[in-house]
């Protein structure tokens, strides 16, 4: 089970550390990339036909980066669904997550990788694409055990899509949603409809969490300072999508800094650079004075 607050992210990642996340229904730490070329094939400019096919024996190409996982809980959900759409479901929610990532840490969807296997898979993985890890992960693991966290965003994402949601009878996705060009499996293999199955079970064993019922709480007992002085009870604090992204907790603080300094409100704001009567491409200028 997990423990009442969240793992210390760099104790987690210290490979001399202990495994904190161990038996535990989420965890991060350090994993080895693996990625190897079997072969190509060749096809028509025409037809896009396969025209031959070839092996390769190449070495893997292996790093080490950072990552953070959820279970699936395959035992549970795998003989429901079925093994192939289950694998197809995982792989559809792997790929949400990396969308959403943006929403809490200031990176690309290039800039994290997830686990692309559809075969009997057991947890959704999402690591740094960098080598040795660029600590973007360690960033997002922050957002799990929150309130309209990383999880709710990548279900809200597959549940409704903007550009496909009203297209019912096709699973794939799109590129404004799970369709990425970084994907080993060529955006092929994706579930949506699975892939909110898994992710709503996951959502309630992460509610179930101590950790997420205190992020929970933190939440909603939160006190704002007015600029009288006065507290303002949760009554005066907007919804949770409006708090809980990191980024806008960033930037409702710097506003709230700024509207609070005195000299703003008799500041002169000059555009440009200010000329001066000696700053002239004509040469000097005489200026005279009335006595």
């Amino acid at each position: 089970g997990m423990s009442s607050t969240v793992p210390d992210v760099a104790a987690v990642f210290d490979s001399k550390g202990p495994d904190l996340s161990h038996g535990s229904f989420a965890g991060c730490g350090i994993v080895t990339v693996k990625r190897n070329v079997h072969g190509y094939k060749k096809l028509s400019m025409v037809t896009r036909e396969e025209i031959s096919r070839s092996e390769l024996a190449l070495p893997d190409m292996e790093f080490d980066s950072l990552a953070f996982w959820l279970d699936c809980d395959a035992e549970v959900l795998s003989p429901q669904l079925g093994p192939m759409a289950f694998g197809h479901g995982v792989h559809a929610l792997s790929h949400a997550f990396v969308a959403v990532a943006p929403l809490f840490v200031p990176c690309t969807v290039a800039d994290v990788c997830c686990d692309h296997s559809v075969y009997s898979p057991t947890k959704v993985t999402v690591f740094d694409a960098r080598a040795g890890g660029s600590g973007i992960c360690s960033q997002l693991w922050k957002s799990v055990f929150i309130p309209d966290g990383i999880l709710e965003k990548a279900l809200v994402l597959l549940e409704d899509c903007p550009s496909c949601s009203d297209d019912r009878g096709y699973e794939g996705g799109c590129p404004a949603c799970l369709q990425a060009g970084e994907c080993i499996k060529f955006n092929d293999f994706l579930s949506k409809s699975s892939g909110l199955v898994i992710g709503k079970h996951m959502l309630k064993r992460l509610k179930e969490t101590d950790a997420y019922k205190e992020n929970s709480r933190k939440v909603k007992d939160m006190v704002r300072v007015s600029d009288d002085g006065e507290n303002r009870t949760d009554s005066s604090i907007p919804a949770l999508k409006d708090v809980c992204s990191p980024r806008r907790k960033k930037r409702e603080r710097a506003m709230r800094q700024a509207q609070g300094k005195v000299s703003k409100q008799d500041r002169q704001v000059v555009v440009g650079r200010p000329s001066w009567p000696m700053d002239r491409s004509d040469g000097p200028r005489q200026v005279n004075t009335a006595d």
